[in-house]
Parts: structure tokens; sequence; C-alpha cells
């Protein structure tokens, strides 16, 4: 089996930062992924991953999207015996792969926000601002 970590990060890390999702009310990752055969009711998403990348300055579509999926059956808190694991051990998944037109990967989502700096100080930084 092969080992990532579900982190963000590029070759050179020149800019750094965090992501939040709002799944769309109706066809979210978990229904996409039933709807086309890649997930069944016995499992759980635990992450995506996906990456644009070596573009050079070319819109890069589709783009690479990675869908981390747990064997569920059995667990009613799938988040809950995640956390019981020992934190210094893997957490086996499956990971699905696939390559998805950048507007259909963002129509999982009803929004979607990243935010990047280049300064390990703006994380999580209140800020004021003039328009």
């Amino acid at each position: 089996m092969a080992l990532d970590t579900l982190q963000a990060a590029t070759h050179y890390n020149d800019l750094k930062g965090g992501g939040a999702a709002d799944r769309a009310d109706l066809s979210g990752p978990e229904e996409w992924l039933r709807k086309n055969g890649h997930m069944t009711v016995d499992e759980f998403m635990v992450g995506i991953d996906f990456s644009v990348g070596g573009n050079h300055s070319v819109q890069s579509d589709p783009i690479d999207v990675y869908f981390l999926v747990f064997e569920a059956s059995g667990n009613d808190n799938v988040a809950g015996h995640i956390a019981g694991l020992p934190a210094d051990e893997p957490i086996d998944v499956r990971r699905v792969s696939v390559k998805m037109p950048l507007a259909e990967f963002f129509s999982l989502f009803k929004r979607f926000n990243v935010t990047l700096s280049s300064l390990e100080a703006m994380q999580g930084r209140a800020y004021r601002y003039a328009d």
C-alpha cells in the first residue's frame, strides 16, 4: 500500500493556507461518488485532495481529484472511530482517482473558500482593509 498525508503541499510551497467548503445540498461529493459507482452505502468519504499543476499560465482542465473513502460498515460514528485510532498510525482508506472538469468539481459545493499567504504570521490573522 502507498502512504500519503492529507495536507496541502506543492513543490516549493511559496504560498500556504487553508480551505473550507460547504457541500451542495443535493449533489455533494458523496452523492457524486455513489452515483458514479465509486462509493457504496457502506463507505464514507473522509477526505478530498485535488491538484492543479504544471499549467504555465494556461488553464489546467480537467483537474486531478482524489477522494479518500473509508470502509464504514458497522461504524455508526466514523469520526469517533478515526479519532480513536493511534495518531501515529496511518488510516487505511481507498483512494478514488478521477480526472474531473473544474466546473464539475466546484459544482459539488455550495461555497468554497481557499486562503493563501507567503507569510506564516498571516495564517488565521484578523486584518482591516479599505476598498
